[in-house]
């Protein structure tokens, strides 16, 4: 059995902190050149710019593991089962192809040529990097790793004769995240009320 591979970003974990750090500093700004009820006024819009930088480039990633591979996008997340996966394209993003329609990958953007320069020499995708306690591999999220890391691990099941020989009865799975659809819609109408009542 193969460790749980996890592919995120961690320039998106920097650019969330820094936009968190900044939209703090604004509303502490206003507030103490301005008063209390203009920072409370600046409070929903620098919410809503940090929970939107939030959803799109901390929170998306790709777990491969045996059972699956999970796709955590910005609105949603996708639960594909091995059986139902039937390929990739690679062009301008990474989409996987299942028996159940096509799924893009917010998580894993395709890598520039000098990126690609930079990673063989700093060889940050290395798969021999040592699982965290959890027993995961947390690794660069570009979509040449994603794609290589699916290939070894669909055809480490086949070769095992773990996979079955349809996806008879597997579904794909697709969830909306609710909380964060639900809190962007709350924080963009504060934001509006607070741009036209002042």
């Amino acid at each position: 059995m193969s460790p749980t591979h996890v592919f995120s970003s961690r320039y998106g974990r920097w650019l969330t902190i820094a936009a968190a750090v900044a939209a703090v500093v604004a509303v502490v700004a206003v507030a103490t050149h301005d008063g209390l009820g203009a920072g409370l006024r600046l409070a929903a819009p620098a919410a809503l710019v940090v929970l939107v930088v939030w959803a799109m480039y901390w929170r998306p990633r790709v777990e491969v593991s045996d059972g699956l591979v999970e796709v955590r996008n910005v609105w949603r997340t996708v639960l594909l089962p091995w059986p139902t996966f039937r390929g990739s394209t690679l062009k301008l993003s990474l989409v996987l192809h299942t028996t159940d329609g096509d799924v893009p990958v917010w998580a894993a953007p395709r890598s520039s040529s000098a990126a690609r320069r930079l990673r063989r020499t700093r060889d940050d995708d290395a798969v021999d990097k040592p699982p965290a306690k959890d027993g995961t591999v947390h690794r660069q999220g570009t979509a040449e790793a994603l794609v290589e890391e699916i290939e070894r691990r669909q055809g480490a099941l086949t070769a095992a004769r773990f996979l079955p020989a349809t996806a008879e009865g597997v579904r794909v799975q697709r969830r909306t995240h609710t909380r964060t659809v639900a809190g962007v819609v709350v924080l963009a109408v504060a934001t509006a009320a607070v741009l036209l009542l002042g």
